[in-house]
């Protein structure tokens, strides 16, 4: 190791190369300038793009991190270019996203004065300390490297997301600093033997046991199935957790499927899930036992659980599958109940939600097995969230809890991005799709092969279905809409319009086809509501 002299922007940029890090969404700017001049002679390994507003750069880097679990790192100017992002990052805390934000500051010497520097903020550092799960700010050139360690320590044990303030003169201030390699990650939390006992005694006299799993369980998917198939207990996944078990699992459930199983079931196994509204809103019965596996004890207070594991999940998991191993396996007539139930529960949804489960039939047939989907909050979105066949995690994407219309065009970006080899789709409605459509520029302009679907029916249909039938009239849920596919061509990307599944299915085939961004615009009617269905 040798001790060189380098700028505060040129220690970050030291620190993403030692990490892996291979492509930046940003946009450049006053107190940013010693950081992209940095990035510059960087230009052989890292890939820098640049977005057309500060909210697509962060939806590009959460895109891409919630795609690959790799980090995604974006950079803006403080003040509005940091409050243009807060959406995507609070985003990203909802769906614990790997992302890094480098946060532009004023001077050193003038946080906090009130002083009236270009883009200050009365104390932007408690917004970012509110929406990320661990956050540093860089008071002196020295301190640039450590942070940045910091961060992609935090990263590795799945605290996410994280950010760190960069004041202007940090940037440009010299340090003396010793290039490092990737430090080591922090240990990931194991689980206590005792704990670990108490759920293996529990899971192994349930009659009817039932797993719910979350993101928190990414890399045990392996063990997961073998505690499942031992037991014969279904898994319950939504949102974050589709594809731990592969759909075509006969023991994979949804909610749908899962608001029967849960009643009936005597032991709870929950791991890696917040676990909050199901309890509410489905209730627990006395004799139902509850494992809650965790890597933060807090959330056990929400529903104390009779046996709790405050560990990594996938650790947690390995333990348990192999405590159980010596246990018989489960005779196939539950995993066939389970099944044949689940069948019942998908054919009841594909003839209420016909509709819908048309254009998701069209997509299953058209798209590769590997295809990422990104849902936005719009009626097609809603059902492919949940009922769009998955075969591995993170192959469908969407904004979890936190709901955040319109990410999903310039999420999409960042996921293909990140892997140019797969297809990416982004499922938008009209109204959303004109949050972030201007990123068709960014699209155009790097070369970004994303297809951009665009359901078009004039309204924010989900807001103006509510309102009839709730108040029998509606109120600003109309919506007045471009031409969508002239849109997309004034960029210079290609579109088409189509009205009906097989048109679409054709123009999936189309687009993929493409070798650069395309647009497909779809006319549809008003949907029935989906949430009786899909969220009991």
């Amino acid at each position: 190791m040798n001790t060189i002299h380098m700028t505060g922007g040129e220690a970050v940029v030291a620190s993403l190369r030692a990490n892996d890090v291979t492509t930046l969404y940003g946009l450049p700017g006053l107190q940013l300038d010693h950081l992209f001049n940095a990035l510059h002679g960087a230009s052989d390994w890292l890939r820098v793009v640049s977005a057309r507003h500060e909210q697509g750069a962060a939806y590009m880097a959460l895109g891409h991190a919630q795609s690959t679990g790799r980090p995604g790192v974006y950079a803006c100017v403080p003040g509005p270019g940091f409050l243009n992002t807060t959406a995507a990052l609070s985003t990203a805390y909802a769906v614990h996203a790997p992302v890094v934000a480098l946060i532009g500051q004023v001077d050193s010497s003038a946080i906090g004065i009130g002083g009236g520097e270009l883009h200050e903020l009365p104390d932007q550092t408690a917004i970012v300390r509110g929406l990320t799960r661990w956050h540093g700010i860089a008071h002196h050139a020295d301190e640039v490297l450590p942070l940045m360690e910091t961060a992609f320590r935090k990263l590795a044990v799945g605290i996410a997301p994280v950010a760190v303030e960069l004041p202007a003169d940090v940037l440009r201030n010299h340090t003396s600093a010793t290039a490092k390699a990737a430090v080591a990650p922090m240990q990931r939390l194991a689980p206590a033997a005792s704990e670990v006992a108490l759920a293996v005694e529990l899971l192994a006299t349930a009659g009817t046991p039932l797993i719910v799993a979350g993101a928190g369980a990414y890399g045990a998917e392996a063990a997961l199935a073998e505690i499942a198939e031992r037991l014969g207990a279904p898994v319950m996944t939504h949102l974050q957790g589709r594809g731990l078990l592969p759909s075509a699992h006969p023991l994979a459930i949804g909610l749908a499927e899962g608001r029967e199983l849960w009643s009936r079931s005597d032991v709870i196994l929950a791991v890696g899930t917040r676990l909050h509204r199901l309890p509410v809103e489905w209730g627990l019965h006395p004799d139902q036992k509850v494992i809650r596996i965790d890597t933060d004890p807090r959330r056990f207070g929400i529903l104390p659980p009779a046996v709790r594991l405050a560990a990594d999940g996938p650790l947690a998991l390995s333990a348990i599958a192999e405590g159980l191993r010596d246990l018989p396996a489960r005779n196939e007539t539950r995993i066939a109940e389970i099944a044949r139930h689940a069948k019942e529960v998908a054919s009841r949804i594909a003839e209420e939600l016909a509709p819908q489960m048309a254009y998701i039939g069209a997509l299953e047939h058209a798209l590769p097995d590997d295809a990422h989907l990104v849902a936005d909050y719009t009626q097609i979105g809603y059902v492919a969230a949940d009922r769009f066949r998955v075969s591995r995690t993170r192959q469908v994407l969407t904004p979890g809890y936190q709901g955040t219309l319109g990410f999903a065009y310039s999420t999409a970006l960042g996921v293909k991005s990140a892997s140019p080899e797969r297809v990416v789709v982004a499922l938008c409605g009209d109204g959303g799709f004109l949050f972030t459509g201007n990123e068709m520029a960014t699209a155009v302009h790097h070369g970004i092969a994303a297809i951009g679907v665009v359901f078009v029916d004039g309204a924010f249909g989900n807001v103006q279905r509510i309102q009839r039938q709730q108040y029998g009239k509606v109120i600003a849920s109309d919506l007045t809409n471009p031409d969508f596919v002239r849109f997309a061509e004034s960029f210079g990307a290609k579109a088409r319009a189509v009205g009906n599944p097989k048109d679409f299915a054709e123009a999936l085939r189309w687009a993929m086809a493409e070798a650069g961004p395309t647009l497909i615009a779809v006319s549809v009617p008003e949907f029935p509501s989906p949430w009786a269905l899909i969220e009991p």
